[in-house]
Parts: structure tokens; sequence; C-alpha cells
């Protein structure tokens, strides 16, 4: 079976190293809309329509490797439209309870955890050492950043990042589409569309379009 990487930046990178760890895919290949086919970092990359011509569905999946939450979502859907399946490469030293439930696409780096009961739905990227605590439910598209902690019986909305080291204490609902700056203390709820930062988080704005990782 094939893997393809969607994305060869450094998220793109990561993952390749863990599946690379995981020795369940006989070739991995990075595919990149934005720069010209040939090999990089000893293996090809390539435009998504010449994989589609290389690879059957048959013979590859997908992971997206995306840090920017719209771009995630928009890749997933051209994926599946295309009919191929979603990955989860879930590096070795990652935890996730029997009791969990993972959707497709779900990229965990080390020392992540999910725990009890809690749902991860498609596509959600959790960077290293990311603690989602019991009862938790992480929507489609999201990027949890290394070291946060989402306490138990808390909700993430989908296309939400969570920046680095940032805690979200019990009970707590982030909207859809939301940015939390990183070293945030997510104390109450967030409501959908908005920047929060700050100890305790605050609305600070109203999303408009904003992005994550601007230029």
């Amino acid at each position: 079976m094939v893997l393809g990487i969607y994305g060869s930046g450094g998220a793109g990178r990561g993952v390749r190293e863990i599946a690379e760890g995981l020795n369940k895919w006989d070739k991995l290949v990075f595919i990149d809309d934005t720069v010209e086919a040939g090999e990089y970092k000893g293996i090809s990359r390539m435009p998504f329509a010449d994989f589609c011509k290389i690879f059957s569905t048959d013979e590859a999946e997908i992971v997206i490797a995306l840090g920017e939450p719209e771009f995630k979502e928009r890749l997933y859907h051209i994926v599946v439209k295309a009919r191929y399946g979603l990955a989860n490469v879930i590096h070795k030293n990652a935890s996730v309870s029997s009791w969990a439930k993972l959707g497709k696409g779900i990229v965990m780096q080390s020392g992540s955890f999910v725990g009890c009961d809690a749902v991860i739905e498609d596509n959600v990227t959790l960077q290293q050492c990311v603690l989602v605590g019991h009862d938790s439910v992480i929507h489609s598209h999201c990027q949890i950043s290394a070291n946060a902690v989402i306490a138990g019986n808390c909700e993430v909305g989908a296309k939400t990042y969570i920046g680095l080291a940032v805690p979200v204490k019990e009970k707590t609902t982030i909207g859809h589409d939301v940015i939390v700056s990183m070293g945030s203390v997510v104390m109450r709820d967030i409501p959908d569309s908005v920047i929060a930062m700050g100890n305790p988080a605050r609305i600070m704005q109203v999303r408009n379009g904003e992005r994550v990782f601007s230029k």
C-alpha cells in the first residue's frame, strides 16, 4: 500500500517521519500542488493530479499534512471526491484509549493521548504531547498544537486551531472556525468564528477570513 502525504512542508515532513517508523506502507509519496514534481528528501513529490494517474484508489491512501484548518478541509474534500481512503498516522509513542473513537485521516504525534470515550473526527492533527480528556469531542479539520491540554467533557468545533500550550478547562465548548492563540488559558466557552487570546482567554476580534499562518 502507498501512502500519499498531502503537503511537503514542516507538517508533511513530520508525518513522513512517523510513517517511516510505523512500517505500515510499502511506499511513501509527497503530494504538493504548489511546487514542481521531482524527488524531495529522498522520495517522490508530485501534484495530486499526477498521483491520481499513477496510483489507483485500491493501492493508495492519503493523509493530509497541513496546519491551516481551512486548507485541511479543502484538501479533505478533494481527496474524498477522488475516492481515496484516508489513513491514520499515529506515532508509536502516542496512546489512544480502547474506548475512544477515531475518525479517518488522523495524525497523532509522539506523546499525544486520547482518553476514554473521547471522539476525534476526521482529518484532525494532534501535535506532540497533546492530551484530549475523557468524553471530549474534537470535530473535523482541527489542528491542536503541541502541549495543549483539552480536559474532560469539552467540545472543539470544526476547523478550529488551538495554539501551543493551551489548556482548556473541563466542560468547555470552543466553537467552529476559532483561533486560540498560543499560551492562552481557556476558562469559559468561546463562540464560533473569533480569535481569542490571553489568560483567561478573551475574544479579541471576530474572525474575518484571517488565517493562522499569514505570510
